[in-house]
C-alpha cells in the first residue's frame, strides 16, 4: 500500500480525493492545507481521523509514516512543497506546472537529481488512449507527408481560482501547459522554437495575459499553431481543445468525443470530407487515475514514470519561451529556457 500525503485539498486538490480512494494501492495518510475549512470537507469525504490533518506539512510529515506526498498547491508554492517532501526522503507527485519561473523548477530537479526518489507530474492529458493513438497515426505515415497541427482552445474560465486572477500569465503557466504538453505527446516531437503573443481582454477579470497565439517548430521541422482564449465568448471547446494534424491524404482530426481521419473528397459543394473513424476520447478527468497508477507502479518497479519531472520541464520551457516571446516579439529557442 503506498501511502500518500496530499497537500491542499481544496478546490482542485478536492479531485484527487476519490482518484485516491478509487486506487486499491494507495492510501491517504494525512492531509495539509492552510485552509481550516478545505481540511474539514476533505477529511469528512475519505474519512480520515482529525488528527490526521494539519496546517503545515512539515509537521504532517514528521507526525505520520508516509512514501509519497501529492502537491496540489499553487505553482508559486511548488518549490517549498517539493523540495519539503524531496527532503523527506518522500516520492513526489505534483500538479503542473513544476513551478511558477524557469529557475525555480530547474533547482527543484537539481535536488531530485541527488536523491533516488521518484519525481513526476501530473500531466493526465498524454494518458489517454487516444493520444497513443494519434501519435501512431501521424508518425507511422497513416497522412502521408505532413504539413502542420494545429491546436484551438476557447474556455468561459471568467471565474477560476483566485491566484489565477492575480497571476502575470495565467493562460500559458495555468491551462496551456496541458496543452503544450499534450502536443508533444500527440507528435512524438519536442518543439525547437517559438513565436507567440497574449493579451488580456477588455472584459477580463483576470490581471495577467488570459489568451494567446502561439507558433511553434518542431525539432523536426513541423508547424504547430496554438490558438487559445481562456475567457472565450460562443461557441467553446472541451478541455483537451480541437487539434487537427494536416498530411498529405488526409487530416486527423480530434474534436471531442471523436478521433477521426478525414480524407480527399470535400469541395465547395460538399464541404464534408470522407471520414474513417478511429475511436471515441473518453473524458479529460479520467486521465487523473492513470496518473497515479503510473507514479504507483514507477515507484513499485524502481523505475523513472513517464512525465517524470527531468522531461516535463521541455513541456515547462516551451510556457516560459511563449511568455518570454509575448514580451518582446522574438522568436525563443526552447534550447535556452532548458537546464
Amino acid at each position: 500500500m503506498l501511502k500518500v500525503i496530499q497537500v491542499g485539498v481544496g478546490g482542485y486538490g478536492g479531485s484527487w480525493l476519490p482518484t485516491i480512494m478509487e486506487n486499491d494501492g494507495v492510501e491517504h495518510v494525512a492531509l495539509v492545507d492552510m485552509n481550516p475549512e478545505h481540511l474539514s470537507r476533505a477529511r469528512k469525504t475519505i474519512g480520515l481521523a482529525e488528527g490526521l490533518c494539519f496546517s503545515d506539512v512539515e509537521k504532517a510529515i514528521a507526525a505520520v509514516e508516509a512514501d509519497a506526498l501529492l502537491c496540489v498547491v499553487p505553482p508559486a508554492h511548488h518549490e517549498a512543497v517539493i523540495g519539503t517532501g524531496i527532503g523527506a526522503g518522500l516520492h513526489v507527485l505534483s500538479e503542473k506546472p513544476i513551478a511558477d519561473t524557469v529557475a525555480s523548477a530547474q533547482r527543484i530537479l537539481a535536488s531530485v537529481a541527488e536523491s533516488d526518489r521518484v519525481f513526476m507530474i501530473a500531466q493526465k492529458a498524454r494518458f489517454h488512449p487516444w493520444v497513443h493513438k494519434f501519435r501512431e497515426i501521424v508518425t507511422g505515415g497513416a497522412l502521408g507527408r505532413m504539413s502542420h497541427v494545429t491546436h484551438y482552445f476557447r474556455a468561459p474560465y471568467y471565474s477560476w481560482g483566485e491566484f489565477r486572477h492575480k497571476m502575470a500569465d495565467p493562460l500559458y503557466i495555468e491551462m496551456s501547459i496541458h496543452h503544450f504538453d499534450l502536443l508533444r505527446a500527440l507528435l512524438g516531437c519536442d518543439p525547437a522554437s517559438v513565436w507567440a503573443q497574449s493579451w488580456n481582454t477588455p472584459y477580463s477579470t483576470f490581471n495577467g495575459d488570459i489568451t494567446g497565439i502561439a507558433h511553434f517548430t518542431m525539432d523536426n521541422g513541423l508547424p504547430v499553431s496554438y490558438h487559445a482564449d481562456a475567457i472565450s465568448s460562443g461557441d467553446m471547446t472541451d478541455w483537451f481543445g480541437e487539434i487537427r494534424a494536416v498530411g498529405e491524404t488526409g487530416t486527423l482530426t480530434m474534436v471531442y468525443p471523436e478521433l477521426y481521419i478525414a480524407r480527399k473528397g470535400a469541395n465547395h459543394s460538399d464541404r464534408a470530407a470522407p471520414r474513417e473513424e478511429e475511436m471515441a476520447v473518453r473524458p479529460p478527468q479520467e486521465g487523473q487515475a492513470a496518473v497515479l497508477r503510473e507514479f504507483a507502479a514507477a515507484i513499485a518497479e524502481g523505475r523513472e514514470p513517464e512525465s517524470a519531472g527531468a522531461e516535463n520541464i521541455k513541456s515547462l520551457a516551451m510556457v516560459f519561451a511563449a511568455v518570454d516571446s509575448s514580451r518582446d516579439q522574438q522568436v525563443k529557442r526552447i534550447a535556452d529556457y532548458l537546464p
